[in-house]
């Protein structure tokens, strides 16, 4: 992707890379249930595991790699060779992370079933 003199996004070719979380690590885990981006690129991503509505659930949150922007406008987004556990989440089914701006913080949602849901803040965003 690069963008147009004008800020339009302008798509090239489509690439691929593989993630594997290295938690939570059970069958049916979603490697990424969501993604958020740093204000200084940082690719910050959740994994969740789901055992069916009355889980057991099982969550992480990772720093996952890097999104720059060239001065010519080509983004690049590189993958960790070994992404960083930040936090793990034995109990909930993390669904939702976002980087709040100008803060450390996440606010993570989680979406436990036939448990209830939940919203917090956690300080996984910084530098």
């Amino acid at each position: 992707m690069s963008f147009a003199p004008w800020g339009q996004p302008q798509f090239g070719a489509v690439s691929r890379r593989s993630y594997v979380a290295s938690y939570p690590t059970a069958e049916g885990t979603r490697h990424i249930s969501d993604i958020s981006v740093t204000g200084s690129g940082r690719i910050i991503v959740s994994s969740a595991a789901d055992a069916g509505d009355d889980g057991p659930f099982d969550s992480a949150v990772s720093d996952a790699g890097r999104v720059t922007v060239s001065a010519a406008g080509r983004v690049r987004v590189t993958l960790a060779a070994s992404p960083t556990v930040l936090g793990t989440f034995p109990h909930y089914k993390i669904e939702a992370v976002e980087c709040l701006p100008g803060s450390p913080d996440a606010l993570l949602g989680t979406d436990d079933e036939n448990l209830g849901g939940y919203v917090r803040t956690v300080p996984l965003c910084g530098a």
